[in-house]
């Protein structure tokens, strides 16, 4: 076409394809939550107005893939468009993102019959050595046929009409006087509209962050869509299938066992769960009832220092310690992430870089994971959380499959709040207000006292929220303090200030609420990760780790550890003397008496190692605490970081290949 108008109508061609592929994904949406509704997978009667929300968060959620489709489009126009063969070959690419979208969103909804989700990796785990997704189909293969072949017709009829009404309407305008040479610019302007409309496709799916529909699993699970299911699944899947024991370290299997465990004798194999095993040795009869484990996010060790006793940061939280709680000098994050903080402190592993919670289903009712020791305790595992399930990410799918009971999410906590009566308002931009999440964990135990329980409660992240304010929070105060201490200014700021701040409140008064009526309770506090930008090694990667139990005395093992040391000392604590349990940490309390002993234990983070005088991350050492240098320190800390890389390794292995290690 010599036209000036061809790039015009390719453009308005573009847009037709855009709208067409929308009309495809909701279709296909639809169709999802259909077969769901038909196959009996909820019975309550659900609102119209969630599944208008639904779509409408599906809308943008498909708008990334069909930014990409869009552009990909594009890209192909602007060199093969005005070349009879190259529009052949654009017909060709419409016709398999038509039929592509059609065959794998018909596989994924048989594929949530069968493993009562959308994809995940066991697409790419069976047994047969056939790929799943043409499996999937082997059932009722005759209306699976009628409805793909039905849809792809009807929605490639759809795109060559609305193509065709476009070479109309262009083949009808009058010649005006422009050359008949495209502009010499015209390619280049085409590629620009690509990428200013790839960019707000990609914006349009920041909407979704804060999706809350959890109470209709079919209709959450919808969402985002089989083609972003599939390129998930397939990113962890060769994520895992790439991973191999060498990422972790560079000797063999049996020589880091062996070395991990100060093994003398070679033998052909090694059983991790007997080398891994811990006794406990608890004389204490103290029955504890109740467990509150409390993973406050974004909460640095920092923020207990004396520099922000002025605005009363952490004040709360030092007076209990001051009162008998317990609180590690040194307690270095497992991770630097929330969720792969609480992945970590969940199963008992060291971080992999795996996401734990997306390959549940390879790893359930792991020997080290917190939940199964006290489920064999006859402990009831709840998990409570004021963010919204969509942000955690599958999380529940992996806490069930380490011996949660049930999980409670925002809308959980936002019901509560209103059935009660409670001061509004509820929520925010990342969830529930976390006094609201704390008063739902408190009513229910009220209410189900009599059983023992284990409480994992994750706070909901800070957000710059003015409405603190209304709770009592001065943010002003915190913006006046920063204003005249520029150093501390450069690495946090007021909102995150007043976040901390809020915590330490109502942290306080639901210990003081709960222990008033249980006192045989016991509380952990701890910090997901250190979320300061502080330059130092230490506040970079400490977290506070407090424990409160208002009828036991334990008595201190080590002053330094990390969230891997979380499980044995729990168990230490309330578990009968003699209980087994498996662990790579070490307990930091007992209720037996023992010695005291500088440089006893060590601490092993995320990239990172220390002692109660260093502390190392594979390149610097930082001495804090006016920690003395000694003559073999350096060798020491890179005998402690190796330490750190062993057990990631046989963490990994535990992963991937269980608990028995041989070459």
């Amino acid at each position: 076409m010599k036209n000036v108008y061809w790039f015009r109508e390719f453009l308005w061609k573009c847009v037709v394809f855009a709208l067409v592929m929308y009309g495809v994904f909701f279709v296909l949406r639809v169709g999802f939550v259909l077969c769901a509704n038909l196959a009996g997978e909820e019975m309550a009667p659900i609102p119209i107005f969630t599944y208008i929300r639904v779509f409408f968060y599906g809308f943008l959620y498909d708008g990334k893939v069909v930014g990409i489709l869009t552009l990909i489009f594009f890209v192909l126009g602007v060199f093969l468009y005005t070349i009879p063969i190259g529009r052949k070959i654009l017909h060709i690419f419409v016709f398999l993102c038509i039929v592509l979208s059609f065959y794998v969103s018909i596989s994924e909804i048989w594929f949530y019959h069968m493993y009562g989700d959308t994809f995940n990796t066991n697409l790419f785990y069976t047994n047969e050595q056939i790929p799943l997704l043409l499996s999937l189909w082997e059932p009722h293969i005759s209306w699976k046929l009628f409805l793909f072949l039905v849809g792809c017709v009807v929605f490639l009829g759809i795109m060559r009409i609305g193509f065709k009404i476009v070479e109309f309407l262009y083949q009808q305008r009058s010649y005006i006087g422009f050359s008949y040479q495209s502009p010499k610019y015209s390619r280049l302007f085409i590629l620009l509209v690509c990428l200013v409309m790839w960019e707000i496709f990609s914006i349009s799916g920041v909407g979704t962050k804060n999706l809350k529909v959890h109470t209709q699993d079919f209709l959450q699970k919808s969402l985002p869509g089989s083609i972003q299911d599939i390129t998930q699944a397939y990113k962890i899947y060769r994520q895992i299938s790439h991973s191999s024991f060498g990422d972790y370290s560079e000797q063999s299997p049996t020589e880091v066992v062996k070395e991990f465990f100060g093994i003398d004798k070679d033998s052909p194999s090694y059983d991790l769960q007997t080398l891994l095993q811990k006794s406990v040795n608890n004389p204490s009869n103290t029955e504890i009832e109740h467990i509150f484990y409390i993973v406050v996010d974004g909460l640095s060790d920092w923020y207990c220092n004396k520099e922000f006793d002025e605005i009363e940061v952490c004040s709360e939280l030092k007076t209990l310690v001051s009162q008998g709680a317990f609180k590690a000098n040194v307690f270095l994050e497992s991770a630097s992430t929330n969720i792969a903080s609480i992945e970590t402190q969940i199963s008992g592993l060291f971080d992999i870089d795996i996401p734990l919670r997306l390959v549940s289903r390879q790893i359930q009712n792991l020997k080290t994971a917190l939940p199964m020791n006290l489920k064999a305790l006859g402990y009831k595992n709840y998990l409570f959380s004021g963010a919204s399930l969509e942000q955690w990410q599958k999380l529940d799918e992996f806490i069930y499959a380490q011996g949660f009971e049930k999980s409670f999410y925002d809308t959980n906590v936002i019901q509560n709040a209103k059935t009660r009566a409670y001061q509004a308002p509820y929520e925010y931009t990342l969830g529930a207000y976390n006094h609201h999440l704390l008063s739902l964990v408190r009513d229910r135990l009220f209410v189900n006292y009599q059983q023992k329980t284990f409480n994992l409660i994750l706070t909901t992240p800070h957000s710059y929220d003015e409405s603190l304010e209304s709770f009592g929070v001065p943010l002003k105060r915190m913006q006046a303090f920063l204003q005249i201490h520029p150093e501390i200014a450069r690495h946090t700021d007021a909102h995150l200030l007043s976040h901390i701040y809020h915590q330490d409140k109502i942290l306080a008064k639901f210990i003081r609420d709960v222990s008033a009526r249980f006192t045989n309770t016991l509380f952990v506090i701890t910090g997901s990760h250190s979320a300061t930008l502080a330059s130092t090694l230490k506040v970079k990667h400490s977290v506070p780790f407090i424990l409160y139990a208002p009828n036991l005395q334990p008595m201190i093992i080590s002053n330094v550890g990390s969230h891997i040391d979380i499980i044995p000392t729990i168990l230490e604590l309330i578990a009968p003397n003699g209980f087994k349990y498996m662990s790579f940490g070490t307990p930091l309390l007992s209720n037996k008496k023992s010695f005291y002993q500088t440089d006893a234990h060590q601490a092993f983070g995320n990239n990172v190692v220390a002692n109660d005088r260093f502390i190392y991350d594979g390149k610097h050492m930082e001495y804090f605490a006016q920690g003395l240098e000694r003559d073999k320190d350096k060798n020491l800390a890179k005998e402690l970081f190796k330490h750190l890389q062993q057990a990631r390794a046989l963490s990994w292995w535990i992963f991937k290949n269980g608990y028995e290690v041989a070459e």
